[in-house]
């Protein structure tokens, strides 16, 4: 863990309200990407991304600084997202956005193209599996390495390695509008 995130989370302990809106502001936008990769709707991806932190200040008193802070919410957001899924009698479609362009986008043939891409991508990603989906997410989006994803999810690195490799080549195949 980064020793400003340790300091940080010995201030929020001691009941610093500013550490703890330095930790949110530092890390909400990478968490919420997460949980709008593994969830598929925006809407229902706040309201993960608040969950986890209203469980996070909950917890501080317990909790151990050691690791990645990034890593360790980013495993939360993950775990929620999961109870969520498991919950819900169907899985979600993902979300067609391309809230990710640049603001500042070259043209409108660009913007379609770049938007087209993006919906293409999102599509795949949601046919995937969700054990596969998430370690991809996990891993791109989170910037989690592959060991820190088979902590947080409890199954061995062999495992993560192997359902990333079977996602890559499902969207290489999905993208390239082979059956998978």
């Amino acid at each position: 863990m980064q020793h400003d995130d340790k300091l940080l989370i010995t201030r929020m302990q001691q009941g610093d309200r500013t550490a703890m809106q330095v930790v949110y502001d530092r890390y909400k936008d990478d968490l919420l990407t997460v949980a709008r990769c593994l969830l598929g709707d925006h809407w229902t991806a706040e309201d993960c991304l608040h969950d986890v932190f209203v469980g996070f200040v909950a917890g501080l008193r317990q909790l151990k600084p050691n690791g990645s802070l990034k890593g360790y919410l980013v495993a939360c957001v993950s775990n929620r997202a999961r109870d969520h899924l498991r919950r819900q009698v169907r899985q979600v479609p993902m979300a067609d956005s391309a809230e990710h362009l640049p603001a500042q986008a070259p043209g409108p043939v660009t913007q379609l193209v770049a938007k087209e891409q993006v919906h293409a991508v999102q599509t795949a990603l949601g046919r995937l599996p969700y054990e596969q989906r998430e370690i991809i997410t996990l891993r791109l989006h989170g910037d989690l390495t592959f060991r820190e994803i088979a902590l947080s999810q409890g199954v061995s690195l062999n495992t993560v390695q192997a359902r990333y490799r079977y996602a890559l080549e499902r969207l290489a195949r999905l993208l390239s509008g082979e059956q998978p």
